[in-house]
């Protein structure tokens, strides 16, 4: 894990992205104890711009709209990296199926990959919400149904690669069990691009659940970025940090998974890194 950590080191936006998630996760581990003020109360007069006393100012009912931001990141930050490793047990199950089976398994569950690839994901959330509501776990397991076949489509294309490459001939003359073969000798080797794969889900998982509390579908029992812009659409010509704060929180959490991400494709694919920049591979 250090070794791998210093090779992240390395790259050029990986540094960057890791400094940032680092930070959050700080952040949503403490942020009770971070928080100046209670994020459930009112605190002040409301519509308060930012000052020294409230450093994002306060929102239409007084409460600490820093202290929101604050705790907002563990709901955010919770749904986006469960939501991802979720789409990675669905979709990766689909993958290694189809991608090692092949035949009748492989077309059945790649169309099924498909159909789910070419609905709307809003439309696929929201179908899930109606259905289950908007509870938080139910949340989660909404935002990864929509994204998992990003996961199923990265594992299928490397079980295809690696199911005809020598070593894996040698294991099935070898008479080693099924299990063995997928879980032992191709699965560590498709799972570096997997992992690129659930740093970009996080992110995108966490844009889809901003925007679900945007629209006020998300849980109303816990503060999330996506409710607090929820709440501040009433307010964007009197109140605008109501709406900055929680959106720079939002575009920071991307830009720090997207940069992880690239900082993981650096290290796991260099050759196509330094080709794509004109560099001798």
């Amino acid at each position: 894990m250090t070794a791998f950590l210093r090779r992240i080191a390395r790259t050029r936006h990986g540094p960057i992205g890791l400094a940032i998630l680092l930070v959050l996760l700080v952040v949503a581990i403490c942020a009770r104890w971070i928080a100046p003020y209670d994020p459930k109360a009112q605190v002040g007069t409301s519509l308060l711009p930012p000052s020294s006393a409230h450093l994002m100012g306060t929102d239409n009912i007084g409460r600490d709209l820093f202290s929101l931001v604050l705790v907002g990141t563990r709901a955010s930050l919770a749904i986006g990296i469960s939501s991802a490793f979720a789409a990675l047990l669905i979709g990766g199950t689909v993958g290694v199926l189809a991608g090692y089976f092949r035949g009748v398994a492989e077309a059945a569950l790649m169309r099924l990959t498909e159909l789910f690839q070419i609905l709307p994901v809003i439309v696929v959330v929201l179908f899930a919400i109606a259905l289950f509501g908007a509870n938080f776990w139910l949340l989660i397991g909404a935002v990864a149904l929509a994204i998992w076949p990003l996961e199923a489509r990265v594992i299928y294309g490397q079980f295809v690669q690696l199911r005809e490459r020598e070593f894996v001939a040698a294991a099935i003359v070898a008479d080693l069990p099924t299990s063995h073969i997928i879980l032992r000798e191709i699965l560590p080797n498709a799972l570096p691009p997997v992992i690129v794969q659930v740093a970009l889900d996080a992110s995108l998982a966490i844009l889809i659940e901003s925007g679900l509390g945007f629209l006020g579908l998300s849980d109303a029992n816990t503060v999330s970025w996506g409710q607090l812009l929820f709440t501040a659409q009433d307010f964007l010509d009197s109140a605008w940090w109501m709406s900055v704060f929680p959106g720079a929180a939002i575009c920071l959490a991307v830009v720090g998974f997207n940069m992880l991400a690239d900082g993981l494709n650096e290290v796991v694919n260099p050759r196509a890194v330094r080709g794509a920049v004109g560099l001798p591979a």
